[in-house]
């Protein structure tokens, strides 16, 4: 028995270079919605902004799922449909998504991800370290501002929430198979 296997994420023996049109779909689907909503009922309710970022641990339980192109093609359609929604011409979801692909992906099948906290630890790390990169990348290059990292820890802090409370809801979505029946091996 591979050290792998006892780690492997359910459905992670599915070729990694397939795609899953349904659910794309689905996740398109839910962050259209989560977008509507943000972008019409909550500045009616007089919050503009939530710290939180839901599309996130979405696109994170995707990396972490089986299939990474899924994982890809996500980030960057998401990103730009965010971006849209927010109204910002400098792609800073976009480049956030696309680099939560790119540090979450290494770690498929090398974490257990049955609980709630381990997984939302782990976005609310991923939130501030890609929030951290994008926003150095943007001054860098003169469009954002470092006034932008203040903002970051309580935009973790959130998004970690968010992944806690819907952590089973993003792995439905991310076409996760229940968790497989335990199997134990017999001591000699």
């Amino acid at each position: 028995m591979r050290s792998r296997d006892a780690l492997a994420l359910p459905g992670d023996r599915a070729s990694r270079f397939t795609i899953q049109p349904s659910r794309m779909v689905l996740a398109m689907l839910a962050t259209l919605g989560w977008l509507l909503i943000q972008s019409t009922v909550l500045p009616l309710l007089g919050w503009p902004m939530l710290p939180l970022d839901p599309i996130l641990p979405l696109v994170t339980a995707f990396a972490l799922g089986s299939a990474a192109l899924d994982a890809w093609l996500l980030a960057i359609l998401l990103g730009y449909l965010a971006d849209f929604f927010a109204g910002v011409g400098s792609g800073r979801l976009l480049i956030q998504y696309v680099l939560v692909v790119c540090l979450a992906t290494p770690m498929r099948g090398r974490i257990v991800l049955r609980d709630r906290w381990t997984p939302a630890l782990g976005i609310a790390s991923l939130a501030l370290m890609s929030g951290l990169g994008v926003a150095l990348v943007l001054a860098g290059l003169g469009v954002g501002s470092l006034a932008d990292i203040q903002h970051l820890p309580g935009e973790a802090l959130g998004t970690g929430l968010a992944a806690a409370l819907f952590w089973p809801v993003y792995r439905r979505l991310a076409g996760w198979s229940p968790d497989p029946p335990a199997r134990f091996r017999r001591l000699r």
